[in-house]
């Protein structure tokens, strides 16, 4: 019976961590081949559990039995594996010391619910972090030139954002307004200031020598249609040294939701700009 449960618990635990690995690399291995390979991996280490040779073959043929055999299939998951075991092991090591010999079936019910839960946070805790490297990989330090004047901007790039002029199909960026106010011509900035967005759009409203640097550009959100107006910029450089393709910013007054500290949201364009950037930087070192 003794037996029964330390078996019974490794392979709880075995089964929890293999199905944590399988959802984190998307392996989609069936239920029935996770609950096989945790029995596998169970087996050798409760009739050898002070072998280190017995752990390292069970490890080794629980991975091989729920992911496959080649090299891509065995990498990735026996890292996780190893990853989400650490983490998990200590606190269930601690409880099953303290109520070993209580009784079984609650003891397996209670380790699997403990691992499962581990297990969970830990996911979601590193899927957070993933996320949060991902948006800082799309945020860039970057130099507008506009209005005779240069202005340093954090930016993220949003690909989301496929916002475009109608008549040239030019890009679209988002601007904060607080961020370059200071910047902005006195008169651009008093027309911009009573712009109202659900009137018809009149840019005659506009003084005449910067007319012909703005264009209308008809927004879709969820509260409904609206116009802005877009102001052609000279030059933004982005990165290392990425210059922009041609295109328009508007302003935006309700900024709160700009993410990773950005004062700008880059059209989704600009992803191949500071890719192409990144791989030129890279080529050059090797």
């Amino acid at each position: 019976m003794y037996g029964e449960l330390i078996v019974s618990i490794n392979m709880v635990f075995n089964y929890a961590i293999l199905s944590f690995a399988n959802r984190m690399v998307k392996a989609q291995a069936s239920r029935l081949r996770l609950l096989l390979a945790s029995f596998v991996g169970a087996l050798p280490v409760t009739i050898f559990p002070n072998s280190h040779i017995a752990i390292f073959i069970a490890f080794s043929v629980m991975i091989i039995s729920a992911f496959g055999i080649s090299i891509a299939s065995i990498g990735n998951p026996a890292v996780i594996v190893l990853i989400g075991a650490l983490f998990a092991g200590g606190a269930l090591t601690v409880f099953t010391d303290k109520f070993m010999f209580s009784d079984s079936k609650a003891t397996v019910f209670i380790s699997a619910l403990l691992a499962y839960v581990l297990l969970y946070l830990f996911k979601t805790k590193w899927l957070d972090v993933r996320m949060a490297r991902q948006l800082s990989s799309y945020s860039v330090a970057s130099v507008l030139s506009i209005w005779n004047k240069t202005i340093s901007i954090p930016c993220f790039i949003d690909t989301g954002n496929r916002c475009t002029e109608p008549l040239t199909g030019e890009p679209v960026h988002f601007v904060s307004f607080k961020s370059v106010e200071r910047s902005i011509p006195e008169e651009l900035k008093e027309a911009l200031l009573v712009w109202k967005t659900e009137d018809i759009p009149q840019l005659s409203t506009f003084p005449k020598h910067y007319q012909k640097s703005l264009r209308l550009i008809r927004l879709q959100t969820v509260q409904g249609a609206s116009w802005a107006v877009g102001i052609k910029f000279d030059r933004w450089v982005i990165g290392e040294g990425s210059e922009l393709p041609a295109g328009y910013i508007v302003f935006t007054k309700q900024d709160n939701r700009y993410p990773e500290g950005a004062n700008a949201i880059l059209h989704a364009s600009a992803l191949e700009s500071i890719t192409n950037e990144r791989g030129t930087h890279h080529v050059a070192r090797t």
